[in-house]
């Protein structure tokens, strides 16, 4: 089953003493084939895919080889996360600590928190937020 939605996402990020709470809206369309889930839609010109499973999230951010971003969430474990930018590659890892997907008034809402790290250096702390209604 496919749907337009609207997204409405919110994304807050604490990097070393300091936050930042982004907001953004997009047309954007959902996939549903039983637990499975695709989000499709684009900010800022650049597409994002998004499959949701049980307790697993992957995204894949921009539409070339040489720039594009691919993070890997599971929860209460570790994934491997790359972002490619001109062509050059760097390996990251992500820690899920949170991960879920809910049925809320509006419609229905994906949160995911979690820690990036590049090595054993933590980049930054992401909570995530996106509602679809």
């Amino acid at each position: 089953m496919s749907k337009k939605v609207k997204i409405n996402l919110t994304s807050k990020i604490t990097q070393a003493d300091q936050t930042e709470t982004i907001r953004q809206e997009a047309d954007g369309e959902l996939r549903e084939d039983g637990a499975i889930k695709r989000i499709f839609y684009e900010t800022e010109n650049v597409p994002v895919k998004m499959l949701v499973k049980e307790q697993e999230l992957l995204i894949r951010r921009g539409s070339d080889r040489a720039n594009f971003s691919q993070m890997h969430f599971i929860l209460g474990e570790k994934g491997q996360c790359k972002y490619v930018v001109q062509g050059r590659q760097m390996d990251l890892m992500s820690e899920t600590k949170r991960l879920e997907f809910k049925e809320i008034a509006a419609g229905q809402q994906l949160e995911v928190e979690y820690d990036l790290f590049s090595g054993v250096d933590l980049i930054g702390s992401y909570a995530v937020s996106l509602i679809f209604a």
